[in-house]
């Protein structure tokens, strides 16, 4: 029962991460077809705005680091971004945008490590097991926000006018909604969701310029995995990958678990990128739903 208490906790914590990392990479996507490269980097900015504002409450940190970032992520799409509407294009915009965040913070702060203390330093039990209070507490922090933003999405107006653009920018425009603006502000609170995931998990993580590549390979794999412009689909992907590496991690050493995790994730993109493999699962799928007797 303990190590099944373990596995759940240790998976929502970094569900929470990476959860918040592929909301961002699919909101981007969906409004705009571009795969953000630079979301780890975002992720990176939040983490060293920690390091910066040391001094002040951890609140008050992380809600200055994403009242200082909204307007000049916002800027960004409006510049470089705002007039791209081809994918590869869009995906090599944002790999710069985020070998220059790495460039800068090595000038900066060299490549030296640095570390950010946890506000919490008490733990708890949960259900017999003692875990760190402050893990629980940006995990239920990191959940709440993906739920908000999914509810914002799929329950408000706001995210119906989110997903005209993504079904058809030109059709929703006629309808009265700005596809320009609303990438642009798609954009700021994708990015926003980066900063946050790395200001809440810097005491956690090992706060250095290339830090961002790390984090951005489980988003960027649930992203491949879902359907494209799907927030909800992304964040179970997710979910499903940070599960299996939570496991796979408790029964082999790190080398082994995480060899056969990008083999199971080759294996999974392959069959997710193959036409016939999806018509069969779709098939198989409308048979095990159809009510008997019946002939669809």
């Amino acid at each position: 029962m303990t190590a099944v208490v373990e596995v759940a906790l240790a998976t929502l914590t970094q569900f929470g991460l990476f959860g918040l990392l592929a909301l961002s990479l699919a909101l981007v996507f969906g409004v705009s077809r571009v795969v953000n490269l630079a979301v780890g980097d975002l992720a990176a900015v939040g983490a060293y705005a920690m390091i910066i504002t040391a001094g002040l409450p951890f609140a008050a940190r992380i809600a200055i680091a994403l009242l200082v970032l909204a307007p000049a992520l916002y800027l960004v799409e409006k510049v470089l971004l705002g007039r791209i509407r081809d994918g590869l294009a869009g995906l090599l915009v944002t790999w710069g945008i985020g070998l220059a965040i790495r460039q800068l913070f090595e000038v900066f702060y060299t490549a030296t490590p640095r570390s950010v203390p946890a506000p919490i330093e008490e733990t708890v039990l949960v259900l017999g097991s003692v875990y760190p209070a402050y893990r629980v507490a940006i995990a239920v922090i990191s959940l709440a926000v993906v739920a908000a933003v999914l509810l914002l999405a799929y329950r408000t107006r706001v995210g119906l006018r989110l997903r005209a653009v993504s079904d058809n920018a030109d059709m929703a425009a006629l309808l009265g909604t700005n596809p320009a603006r609303t990438r642009s502000a798609a954009f700021a609170v994708a990015g926003l969701l980066a900063v946050l995931a790395g200001a809440l998990y810097s005491p956690l993580l090992g706060v250095t310029p290339s830090m961002g590549f790390s984090l951005l390979v489980p988003g960027f794999v649930a992203l491949l995995l879902a359907r494209p412009g799907s927030l909800r689909g992304a964040v179970l992907a997710v979910g499903l990958l940070v599960l299996m590496q939570v496991v796979l991690r408790r029964a082999f050493t790190d080398t082994v678990a995480e060899a056969a995790f990008y083999l199971v994730v080759l294996v999974a993109v392959i069959v997710r990128a193959n036409p016939h493999i999806r018509r069969f699962a779709s098939w198989f799928v409308r048979s095990v739903r159809a009510p008997r007797g019946s002939t669809a």
